[in-house]
């Protein structure tokens, strides 16, 4: 029997939080609803998901904080953010963030299944091909050079894992410092001593940086 996607519900409007959890449930989804930001983190350290639904403004701790929470540790699992706020800033964060999507409320139900009938159906890539005979393995979470694996450290691994979820594009070092270090420093200097031992450890110079913008690993191929 094939297991069913679990989703993580928050949401603290009652009428529509019941009305999602009838909605997935329908879908043979396993719902875990909850109405807090305090009630998401306990459930997230207990269970695993396969998906999340967060609304933005929730008692306790707001909903961007607890995906920038789950990016800490996990950048794959589909965020889809539901809100009725109409900031521009909120929207900019979430993306930042790590977020997949971005709903805004009121919204069509048909609507949320589509688009997360796209996040779940995303073929699953096992290698980016970098440069020539360089590539990136995802499941391994280290770079392959003539089918040879580069041994890296932790936070080697965990910052090429963060910049490659989003090749070609500048992450922030406030990103990186939230997922490397999960948020634990801000200091940039072991973020520059990393990419230091880093590129040395690379065949081809591919970390690249920008100025009050952040880093990239550029890709070749």
């Amino acid at each position: 029997m094939k297991t069913p996607i679990h989703v993580l519900l928050l949401e603290d409007d009652a009428a529509l939080n019941t009305a999602l959890t009838e909605f997935f449930t329908l879908k043979n989804f396993k719902v875990t609803s909850v109405h807090g930001g305090l009630e998401a983190i306990e459930e997230i350290e207990k269970q695993k998901f396969n998906l999340f639904i967060i609304d933005i403004n929730v008692p306790d701790i707001n909903g961007l904080e607890i995906l920038r929470q789950i990016r800490r540790v996990d950048l794959d699992t589909p965020v889809v953010i539901i809100t009725a706020s109409l900031e521009v800033e909120n929207f900019a964060t979430a993306f930042a963030y790590g977020c997949n999507e971005y709903i805004k409320k009121p919204f069509h139900f048909k609507e949320l299944d589509i688009r997360i009938g796209q996040l779940l159906s995303l073929p699953k890539i096992e290698q980016i091909q970098v440069h020539k005979d360089f590539f990136y393995d995802l499941s391994l979470q280290t770079f392959i050079y003539k089918k040879k694996a580069i041994d890296l450290s932790h936070k080697e691994k965990r910052f090429c894992a963060l910049l490659m979820k989003y090749p070609n594009t500048y992450v922030s070092t406030e990103q990186i410092h939230d997922y490397v270090w999960e948020g634990k420093t801000k200091e940039n200097y072991p973020l520059r001593q990393l990419i230091v031992k880093l590129r040395k450890k690379l065949p081809y110079d591919v970390i690249e940086t920008k100025i009050k913008t952040g880093y990239r690993i550029r890709i070749f191929s």
